[in-house]
């Protein structure tokens, strides 16, 4: 099912990889991916090699793949597309279009309609893992989501989560994750960095070099 929240609309902008990044609003966000949605995989995923959705999935893989899993800002359905047939998978993200387009798919057991920055409508402990592909980045979400989605990890679950290098610092995930583990909430956060497209012909202009760090950890 689709959980809905009510949300603005705001004028349409292209849809491309420079004015994802330059996202200042939830209101923003809306309008981008309204107008991206239905074309999203074929003009960015397939056509750029973008190789995060892949990634994810091997790494969360590499941790036992343990469901429920929760696939946070889950767009489309790429990084879904890349987990076993037998995966049990919800989906959350702020826009309505594009979980439109991974209901399509049939991946996903329920998609929730949720902003990250906010408390999200899930229970405590309610998933054994969390995959999360593209969405901690330039114009989406900072480490200020992490809290809310370690709260509703289960203690023993799994998480593999992409972090744009050059918001690691600025955005505070490395203070997060220390205070986090401090807590003795998760383990220490390993991250290995990793280049976003698969070649410098096919990323978008200006982002051959781009990196992210594929980051996991595990709820305690």
């Amino acid at each position: 099912m689709i959980a809905s929240m009510a949300h603005n609309t705001n004028t349409d902008k292209d849809p491309d990889l420079d004015n994802a990044y330059a996202l200042q609003s939830p209101d923003d966000n809306l309008a981008l991916y309204r107008t991206w949605a239905e074309t999203y995989d074929a003009d960015f995923v397939e056509g750029t090699a973008y190789r995060l959705p892949e990634l994810i999935a091997n790494a969360y893989g590499e941790q036992g793949c343990t469901w429920p899993c929760l696939d946070v800002g889950c767009g489309t359905g790429a990084a879904a597309h890349m987990l076993p047939g037998d995966a049990v998978i919800d989906g959350l993200d702020l826009s309505p279009d594009m979980l439109a387009v991974a209901k399509r798919t049939g991946r996903y057991r329920n998609l929730i309609e949720a902003n990250l920055k906010e408390l999200l409508p899930l229970d405590d402990a309610s998933f054994a893992g969390l995959i999360s592909s593209g969405t901690f980045t330039h114009g989406h979400v900072g480490a200020e989501a992490l809290d809310e989605l370690i709260r509703i990890l289960a203690p023993g679950a799994v998480a593999a989560i992409s972090i744009r290098d050059t918001v690691w610092d600025s955005q505070n995930f490395a203070s997060t994750f220390a205070r986090l583990q401090s807590a003795e909430k998760i383990t220490p956060a390993i991250r290995t960095a990793e280049r976003i497209y698969r070649s410098g012909e096919t990323a978008p202009e200006g982002h051959a070099e781009d990196v992210a760090y594929i980051t996991t950890f595990q709820r305690l």
